[in-house]
């Protein structure tokens, strides 16, 4: 995943509220590792831009890259 790729959420909460073809946009992808136990202690963190607006933070494994080519 890298800025600009396009995803969906794979499991909203409320999917009642959330449409299944609600795409939004990486703004940021943050790798870290915690210095005290790099072994351990690591993962991704990725910020979504939202149609509405809105950003939200999320693990590597929320997210679906969508299909560009459909």
């Amino acid at each position: 995943m890298q800025a600009g790729d396009l995803v969906k959420w794979r499991t909203p909460f409320d999917t009642l509220e959330w449409p299944e073809d609600r795409v939004g946009i990486i703004i940021s992808v943050d790798h870290w590792v915690d210095s005290g136990a790099p072994d351990k202690n690591f993962g991704t963190d990725v910020v979504v831009l939202w149609p509405s607006g809105k950003l939200q933070d999320f693990f590597e494994d929320e997210l679906e890259i969508v299909d560009e080519a459909r």
